[in-house]
């Protein structure tokens, strides 16, 4: 048998994503989508691989979020020109869409991996003089407007990236990577240039994200053609229904290949795409982003190459020289003593290093169910009164008042067991807040309803930082939770929503099994810590972008 590697074809990717969260400071990210969105084009630089960002640049982001006495959220949109965090490409392309013209300036972020290798991600922008008033509209919020402003961010996203590659040229076959169903309009753009819908389906691929009905976008044909008929042709726009076009069907319609971003994820969107083999690619998160510094530093000392070869991290759980012992429980005392310090000087509540610290931080979406805690207040004070505190964080959509409702409570929670229960509520949740609360907390709280949790990449941020999880078993943490062990289960996985049920095992597990175990000698939760980290190799980054790279990037 000959020994010869075959040479991969040459090939660049381009991964498409309505949102980018590449740093705090660029407002170009509302979530988990755009995080997550970050931290793939950060591996793929570390790997050095031949892969291009494409989204759209919002000059007011999604909103800073300012939080009254009474728990009211109001965001306010301050301008930030792109001139001042991107490099201008002096690239303008001039689109043909609905017998107008609409122009986008491409913007672009070097993302410089480990070995020097970059990666570039665009941004197109549309607030231009020149365009109508509605096209300029494309490119002032993410996810702002009405349904017809968001087709319009659809269109330039998909067919105006498609014209920005064409006009970069391209080392080798172009491929594609659709993530979510905003970016549909690229592979049709595609479509339109090469006219075989084979060839097309075989360089693309389609990631989905959520089940939930928010993240999946609806147009009605007609609607749809007024605005891109002379990109899309009718008929390949049916792909995704009609007369209502459906964004995630006609992505997935124009791909060969789909993935679920956690094993229940990709079963539970195999219910949505019935005729696509949707596989399961877990999730994973960009350990030098998310660790915080001391710890990574720690880990620098004791188990040198884990930035390298993360499975080098499993073999803290054998430690038990007083050495390390010491400088563990240093490092996770800092990086709490950082946590409460800034709470403390944002909410003046006097929160202590010394208490069980359960942090809650994720969109303020009614399915992630932030206000689970305050079931059954009496019960919650019986044993948690003194001896634990719990930090809250989260952004509602201006839209979504369900989820301002929820902030609401949590705020309102927070007032009314002032000296009995100490609640923190943390405002403009971001990048940064999330890092610093990952890292310095002690229980990472997680309590969606099963099974509409994509995946829950903070959980992971939290298990890199030796923060374990007590989760509902859903996305990654359906994988690998070990109770007791790595961290805690909530509940037994049933998938049938009952929140008195849940209630009841987030109050038993935490009184009986979590506040024991953080009150016994320090060691025995510091083993669940060290533990907790050794889950964590499996859900790198790193880890992820192989797998896209040998199942879905390189021509087949």
């Amino acid at each position: 048998m000959s020994n010869t590697q075959v040479t991969p074809k040459p090939y660049t990717v381009a991964y498409i994503s309505a949102e980018f969260g590449l740093r705090a400071s660029l407002a170009t990210y509302s979530g988990g989508l755009g995080v997550l969105a970050g931290d793939h084009v950060k591996s793929a630089a570390d790997a050095e691989l031949p892969l291009v960002g494409i989204s759209l640049y919002y000059h007011q982001g999604y909103g800073l979020q300012r939080i009254n006495e009474h728990g009211d959220q109001t965001l306010e949109f301050p301008h930030c020109p792109p001139s001042t965090l991107l490099e201008d490409t002096n690239i303008r392309l001039r689109l043909q869409l609905s017998s107008i013209e609409v122009q986008a300036h491409a913007w672009r972020f070097v993302q410089r991996g480990r070995s020097g290798h970059e990666v570039s991600v665009y941004f197109l922008d549309t607030l231009l003089p020149d365009n109508p008033v509605e096209w300029q509209e494309v490119s002032k919020t993410l996810y702002g407007g009405d349904n017809s402003n968001r087709l319009r961010q659809e269109a330039i996203l998909g067919i105006g990236g498609y014209e920005l590659m064409k006009v970069l040229g391209h080392e080798g076959e172009l491929r594609a990577h659709l993530n979510e169903g905003h970016t549909a309009f690229f592979a049709c753009s595609m479509l339109q240039d090469l006219g075989d819908r084979d060839e097309v389906r075989r360089r693309t691929h389609f990631t989905t994200h959520t089940p939930v009905p928010a993240g999946h976008d609806f147009f009605e044909l007609d609607e749809l053609q007024s605005v891109v008929g002379h990109y899309i042709p009718r008929e390949v726009a049916a792909l995704g229904g009609t007369p209502t076009v459906s964004m995630s069907k006609l992505a997935s319609a124009l791909a060969d290949s789909c993935n679920g971003v956690s094993e229940l994820n990709a079963r539970v969107a195999s219910d949505i795409f019935p005729d696509r083999d949707v596989q399961g690619l877990t999730n994973g998160v960009h350990f030098d982003t998310w660790v915080h510094p001391q710890m990574g530093a720690l880990y620098d000392q004791y188990t040198p190459g884990w930035r390298d070869d993360a499975q080098a991290l499993q073999a803290l759980q054998s430690r038990d020289d007083e050495a390390f012992l010491s400088a563990f429980d240093q490092a996770k005392l800092s990086a709490k003593t950082e946590l409460i310090e800034y709470a403390n000087a944002q909410t003046q509540l006097g929160l202590r290093t010394d208490v069980l610290t359960l942090g809650f931080a994720r969109r303020a979406a009614p399915y992630k169910r932030a206000t689970l805690l305050f079931t059954d207040i009496e019960r919650l004070l019986s044993f948690g009164s003194g001896r634990i505190q719990v930090i809250f964080a989260g952004k509602a959509h201006p839209a979504d008042s369900r989820g301002q409702q929820l902030v609401r409570e949590l705020v309102q929670r927070s007032k009314e067991l002032r000296g009995r229960l100490s609640i923190c509520f943390l405002a403009n949740y971001n990048m940064w807040l999330g890092r610093l609360l990952t890292s310095g907390v002690d229980i990472w709280l997680n309590n969606p309803i099963r099974p509409l949790e994509a995946c829950g990449t903070s959980g992971m941020k939290a298990a890199l930082n030796g923060v374990p999880n007590f989760s509902v078993l859903d996305g990654w943490w359906a994988e690998c939770c070990e109770h007791g062990d790595n961290g805690w289960a909530l509940g037994d996985g049933s998938e049938e929503r009952d929140d008195l049920r849940d209630a009841d095992a987030l109050y038993r597990v935490l009184q009986q099994e979590i506040l024991p175990t953080w009150e016994a000698d320090q060691s025995v939760f510091r083993t669940v810590r060290t533990r907790a980290i050794a889950t964590v190799p499996d859900f790198s980054a790193a880890r992820m972008i192989r797998q896209y790279r040998d199942r879905y990037y390189l021509p087949r």
